[in-house]
């Protein structure tokens, strides 16, 4: 199985972990001092590459929808999508939700300095 960093080069066709380092907005070094002990970045970091690759945090992980079946029926509605997470929300316990309010809060970040930038363009 590839590295997750091996993947991440080939799916944003960066050469040099400079260009690598440009597209993520972080330091070469950071960057190389993950890269050499296999080591995630940061969940800002990880959201960066899913908005620039266009996959989920899982397809980035393992290289593939993990548990997606062709069989499978893709949800037609935003809203049955937004019924299925709520529903999984009111099983989370307190430990869980404070997770789960901490990811989307920098998830929100993520995309309103993205569309600041986009702005200042």
């Amino acid at each position: 199985m590839q590295k997750f960093w091996e993947r991440m080069k080939i799916l944003l066709h960066s050469t040099t972990v400079v260009d690598l380092a440009k597209l993520l907005g972080v330091k070469r070094s950071t960057l190389s001092s993950w890269i050499h002990a296999d080591k995630r970045p940061p969940m800002h970091v990880l959201l960066r590459l899913s908005q620039l690759t266009g996959l989920g945090l899982e397809e980035l992980e393992f290289g593939y929808a993990k548990g997606y079946r062709e069989e499978d029926e893709v949800c037609e509605k935003p809203q049955d999508r937004k019924q299925e997470i709520l529903a999984l929300i009111e099983q989370f316990d307190q430990k869980e939700l404070d997770f789960i309010w901490c990811f989307l809060t920098s998830y929100k970040n993520c995309i309103a300095t993205d569309q600041e930038k986009k702005a200042y363009r």
